[in-house]
Order: C-alpha cells, then structure tokens, then sequence
C-alpha cells in the first residue's frame, strides 16, 4: 500500500497562537532554519528514491524561490500552505480567497504548472468553515489535506480516515479530502504520523499504528516541518504545554522518517488520491473550463 509522505514548509517561527511570533512586520529579524532543514529532508528522499508532497507557505516561497524550484526539480508535488500562516477558522471567506489566490499565483509563476493542493496552517478548518472549500475549487484547487479527524488544539473535524469525496451537506462543489492518519483504540482516535505527535510517540507505535492502517486497508498520512528536525533551532517563551508540543523529541525526527522509507512505501498526496480513483471521480462530475 502506498501511503502519502508530505511536509509544510514553514520557518520556526511560523507557530499558530503565538502573538510574539504571528506579528509578520518581524519575521525578516528572526534567523531562519527553512532552506537548510528543507534540504536535508530532499536529501533523505533522494537517498531513497522517494517523492513527497511540500505543501510551502507563500511568504517563504517568494522570500526563498530557488528553493521551491529545487523541490520541483528533484519531483516531488508543490501544493499550497496559504500565504501567510494564517489559521482558516480565523478568516473571513474574502480574506481567505485572497491570501489563497496570492499564494498560488507565487508558486505556479516559480514552478510554471498548477497547484492542485492545499493544506491549512494547524489544520484549522473545522465544523462552520466549509465554504473554505468553495473558495478552493473557485481557485482550481483539486484537493484539501487539512482535515484532522480528532481533536487538536487549532483543529478538529469529525469525518472518517482515507481518501474520499467530501459531501454536499454544507458546499455545493464535490472535492476530493486526504484526511490525517489515527490510531484506533475502539471509538478513540490517536494522532501518531506527523509533527510533534510522531516526535512523541517511540518508532514501535508509529510502526504498528501504519501496520494497522494497512490491515485496515486505509493509506496513511505522514506530515512534518523543516522545524521537526531542527534541535537547535531558536526558542521563544510560550506556555508549558506549548512548549512540550513544540519542542518534545526534536532530535528523534530524523530516525524516524528513515524507519518509515525503510518499511513503507510512499507516494505524494496526489498519487495517492489517484491509486484511489478520488481526483478522477472528482474532476468529472466538474464543468471543463
């Protein structure tokens, strides 16, 4: 089975619900780690022939261009993490389209083809921001990554694991949904294949929560950031909770990716959205432009 390997390009100091560090006027101030941790992740897949999705922020894109190229030119799939790091259920729908439209025009002017995903800052379209999906497919958007099906500290979405076809119930477009990976314990839903959750969690859980998926016959969804690999990276004041979010097993993330191309297979987002027939199925009930 081919499960879906994806990382948010972001810098350090992209960290949602932080008012020190949400005030953009000083991002140019703060050193960055963004092009040195992305291009060591570029360098693990090379290593193992592997082809990812990098979901990068506008503002990092146009700061960092020569990135953005590299990351095409070695052939992994460029979506969309917005433009500024902007949580969606803080936004108007205006507001949205805009930061959107400014984000895809960024990337499909570096890499010259279409950006077919996004995926929200902290997965934060929840219950009440659906027209979030509207706005996509106005902006031919194929495919969302941002839903994460258990409750999270800027996120949360009742809708069961793997590919699919989102309803009709609250937008009048079908779109196609890449759903985060859990663990299931009878009616739980643990968080275990990305960011601080895979940091926290021994290479033995993360392991059989994929084997589990498997069995289950469901693809699973791996997501990190240039940051889940930076131990040295800068450090800010922030609650002790945040903090343990933030920071816990920093050193770890390395070894773990490596142990997940060592006993899965993976693809892009896309990719698998293609093996499971949802894109197509989307993209033919859509009117040809």
């Amino acid at each position: 089975m081919k499960h879906a390997l994806s990382f948010d390009i972001e810098d350090w100091f992209h960290i949602a619900g932080l008012p020190q560090l949400e005030r953009r006027g000083n991002w140019e101030q703060y050193p960055s780690i963004v092009e040195d941790k992305t291009n060591l992740i570029l360098d693990i897949l090379d290593r193992y022939g592997v082809k990812a999705t990098f979901f990068v922020l506008g503002w990092v894109a146009q700061k960092y261009p020569s990135l953005v190229r590299d990351i095409a030119a070695r052939g992994h799939e460029i979506g969309t993490h917005g433009y500024w790091h902007y949580r969606v259920n803080t936004l108007s729908p205006d507001q949205f389209h805009d930061y959107l439209k400014q984000s895809v025009e960024v990337l499909e002017d570096l890499i010259g083809s279409k950006i077919k995903g996004y995926r929200a800052p902290s997965f934060s379209i929840t219950q009440g921001n659906e027209w979030a999906f509207e706005v996509m497919s106005e902006m031919g958007i194929e495919y969302d990554a941002s839903l994460f099906p258990a409750q999270r500290g800027h996120g949360g979405y009742d809708i069961e694991q793997g590919p699919q076809i989102l309803s009709k119930e609250y937008f009048d477009t079908r779109f196609a949904e890449l759903p985060m990976s859990m663990i299931s314990f009878g009616s739980m839903n643990i968080p275990f294949s990305g960011g601080g959750y895979l940091r926290f969690w021994p290479k033995s859980v993360i392991k059989y929560g994929f084997n589990q998926l498997e069995k289950r016959e469901i693809p699973g969804v791996v997501y990190l950031h240039p940051r889940d690999f930076a131990p040295d990276c800068p450090r800010v004041r922030m609650p002790l909770n945040r903090r343990f979010k933030c920071y816990i097993g920093l050193s770890t993330t390395k070894g773990k990716l490596n142990m997940l191309l060592q006993n899965f297979t993976f693809g892009t987002c896309q990719e698998v959205l293609n093996d499971w027939n949802v894109l197509n199925r989307v993209n033919g009930d859509r009117p040809s432009k």
